[in-house]
């Protein structure tokens, strides 16, 4: 995204070099960095949401993903997402749109939080090691997560197949530059983007489509 985004601006500006900063961001400086003018981009699993205090901006949607629970297999009984989950212990990482829906949508489970960067690998260790029922997360990121862990589908699964929320991810901009945003978004629709997405998750795009179009059919 960053070298077509790249190639975007030198011919907006017609240079033909253009100086660019990559900095590390996380779940607790993501909207901070682009509030400060410390990036002018923030790309990374953000959902879209209109009740932020910073004073930034989304840009249009580029990924949809939604709510799921990793389990293993043998608790697909047990961890049943239609029901209150009451006593279940679920693992979430703290400031995400996902901790908050859990929060409220089974107040009767047992909720662990994990914190920091590495909250998800930890998350997923807990369940692994039995301390966990289920960790939730968003659908993509736990598919990820499991494949960077060696999980296998014999033993583990999302639940359920269709998310229990729809997630749309957007870049984070800032708020008062409406002409940065409308180049952003050109890029985010432009077709060679789309073709690298479906090389990049060519692995898992059956889970994409299944989640589009729940998500689209829904709206």
């Amino acid at each position: 995204f960053i070298y077509l985004l790249e190639k975007r601006i030198k011919k907006e500006l017609n240079r033909d070099v253009l100086f660019i900063r990559l900095v590390k961001s996380t779940l607790f400086n993501r909207f901070d960095i682009v509030e400060n003018n410390i990036v002018y981009l923030e790309c990374g699993p953000n959902t879209i949401r209109s009740d932020l205090k910073f004073n930034v901006a989304f840009s249009d949607p580029f990924f949809i993903t939604g709510t799921q629970f990793l389990i293993e297999k043998e608790n697909e009984q047990t961890v049943n997402p239609d029901g209150s989950l009451e006593n279940i212990t679920i693992g979430v990482l703290r400031d995400t749109t996902t901790e908050e829906f859990v929060e409220s949508k089974y107040p009767l489970a047992n909720i662990e939080i994990f914190k920091g960067v590495t909250g998800r690998l930890r998350g997923i260790q807990a369940l692994q090691q039995g301390k966990l029922d289920a960790f939730a997360s968003d659908g993509i990121l736990l598919v990820g997560e499991g494949v960077l862990q060696g999980l296998t589908v014999e033993n583990y699964k999302l639940v359920p197949e269709q998310p229990l929320t729809c997630e749309y991810y957007g870049m984070i901009v800032p708020k008062n530059d409406p002409q940065w945003r409308n180049l952003v978004n050109s890029v985010i629709q432009s077709t060679p983007l789309e073709e690298n997405l479906k090389e990049w998750f060519n692995v898992v795009f059956p889970y994409i489509g299944i989640t589009k179009d729940f998500c689209e059919g829904n709206n």
